[in-house]
């Protein structure tokens, strides 16, 4: 209010303005300064360190943890598709004793096949198609070990792009059908004889 208006007041609308004025700075004082509530007696007191919520550090705070909950789910994630995209399938072929044309230069030990079976040696192709009929990945025999149950020769195939099923053929003895879960699994186990 400015003085030319104060002047053209009457004497009552003064006395009004004035105590309208005290009302308001009343009730100023009155929301500047909040009244305690009373604490319940579960509630903990106050502890150094404590942060109020609302608060530019607590805010901080729960940016920096939003961002590590964040990255921590993302590189979970990556995790999950680089596994899901690729793997890698472990298995063994076994050509079992007992076969009138299976000679073993070793029963126990390291092994080798004559008599029909002298292209299962170590370095053998072993071939790994997807569900389409693509091949998803190549790889080798291991040298052969001797048991008296016959010569097991394992392998390892390594970025094999991920497929509902796998069929795995070592040289030209035919393909064999694996579900996805045997391959996560490592359970190929493959036998002639």
């Amino acid at each position: 209010m400015n003085v030319q208006q104060w002047e053209s007041m009457s004497e009552q609308d003064r006395h009004e303005w004035a105590r309208f004025r005290e009302w308001q700075h009343a009730q100023s004082q009155v929301t500047q300064t909040p009244v305690p509530l009373p604490r319940a007696p579960w509630a903990a007191a106050a502890t150094p360190g404590h942060v109020q919520l609302g608060s530019r550090t607590s805010r901080r705070l729960l940016a920096a943890a939003a961002v590590a909950v964040v990255l921590a789910l993302a590189t979970g994630l990556l995790l999950a598709l680089a596994d899901a995209s690729t793997r890698s399938i472990t298995g063994a072929m076994t050509v079992v004793n007992g076969t009138s044309s299976l000679y073993s230069s070793s029963s126990y030990g390291s092994c080798r096949l004559s008599s029909g079976y002298d292209d299962i040696v170590a370095g053998t192709a072993v071939t790994v198609r997807d569900s389409a009929g693509r091949i998803a990945g190549v790889g080798a025999l291991d040298s052969g070990t001797g048991s008296s149950y016959g010569c097991t020769f394992s392998f390892v195939v390594d970025d094999v792009p991920a497929s509902d099923f796998y069929t795995v053929e070592v040289g030209h003895r035919g393909e064999v059908t694996f579900t996805d879960a045997a391959v996560r699994n490592g359970d190929i186990q493959l036998s002639l004889g």
